[in-house]
């Protein structure tokens, strides 16, 4: 809750509805003569300390809670812990009391303080824990709304990037001269080019997907680009079975490889090397640095894309490195 007028005026609410709780409560005993000025600035004093000791706890404790996992169930259960801290809190208090003023007052007396105290803090508790839950809500609404914009935005790019006439040009290129010479060879070619056009239609609608399903469209487009370059570019692919069973965002390692033939030389002296293995709760994207001096032209996937999506998605950041002539990218893995 960051807006100090919505808190001010939630606090002063409440500040009332306790009054008129209070009042209604003890009306026999004030209309006796009772001294209603301790009680009512006594229960004014306890729902100000209550605001503010919940407060803490809604930034400590529920401001991390995933509000979206059954989420009827946090808010009663916040409700209740909110319950308990204010009968607590009114035990202490009393005990104060008693001891500053050296009077006891009876059993049934805390009893019905410490329940109407319960009674308070509740209130206090479902308002806190409904507006947590609510911003979370609207947060993840929002959320959920610009990672299916940047998905969209990827998979028209990425099919636009493998659909493009230089890439279409280049491909048809390398068959046309593998047909006579490697018919067999030919026919895998078509094959593996037409798992790449295909893929982004097939996985349009997710925004994660297993690393192992993406590795196979990867493979393809690697089959394809050793095809064209032979020998200029060696690939080494270690991902134990753990992590093929894990999951990523959906054409992040495809963009990666891309990345790395279209803005780096490859030649016979100076073959790319490019290497994928996991790392602890990381997908690795090594390759040797040998950038071209006229690059090709951008289809806006990079890196930049790749980090917005993960930051919807996952806390974990995605990792850049350089150094010297090796140029590393780390995409976390998802659950």
């Amino acid at each position: 809750m960051k807006n100090p007028k919505k808190i001010l005026f939630i606090y002063f609410a409440s500040l009332v509805l306790v009054a008129v709780i209070n009042f209604l409560g003890n009306y026999e005993y004030y209309m006796s003569g009772g001294d209603w000025h301790f009680s009512l600035f006594f229960s004014l004093g306890f729902t100000t300390f209550c605001w503010i000791i919940f407060g803490v706890l809604a930034e400590l404790v529920f401001k991390r809670i995933n509000w979206s996992d059954r989420p009827t169930f946090r808010i009663l259960t916040g409700a209740l812990m909110y319950a308990a801290c204010g009968a607590v809190i009114m035990l202490i208090a009393q005990g104060a009391v008693s001891y500053l003023t050296h009077h006891t007052p009876p059993t049934q007396d805390l009893i019905i303080n410490c329940m109407f105290s319960s009674m308070i803090s509740m209130i206090i508790g479902l308002i806190v824990t409904a507006q947590q839950s609510l911003m979370h809500l609207k947060k993840t609404t929002e959320e959920n709304e610009q990672m299916k914009q940047e998905m969209v935005q990827s998979q028209y790019e990425t099919l636009k990037s493998q659909v493009n006439p230089h890439f279409l040009f280049n491909s048809l290129n390398t068959l046309t001269v593998m047909i006579p010479q490697q018919p067999e060879v030919a026919v895998t070619f078509v094959e593996q080019l037409s798992k790449v056009f295909r893929y982004s239609l097939q996985h349009s609608s997710q925004n994660t997907i297993e690393v192992e399903t993406e590795l196979k469209v990867v493979r393809s487009y690697l089959f394809l680009n050793e095809q064209r370059y032979e020998g200029k570019l060696l690939t080494v692919i270690e991902l134990d079975e753990q992590a093929m069973q894990q999951k990523i965002i959906t054409q992040s390692l495809l963009m990666l490889v891309e990345n790395a033939i279209k803005h780096n030389e490859l030649s016979t002296d100076k073959p790319l090397t490019l290497r994928i293995y996991n790392e602890g709760a990381y997908i690795v994207v090594a390759n040797t640095l040998q950038r071209k001096s006229l690059i090709e032209r951008s289809t806006n996937i990079g890196l930049d894309n790749i980090k917005k999506r993960y930051a919807l998605a996952t806390t974990i950041p995605v990792m850049v490195d350089e150094q010297g002539n090796n140029f590393t990218v780390k995409i976390p893995l998802l659950p």
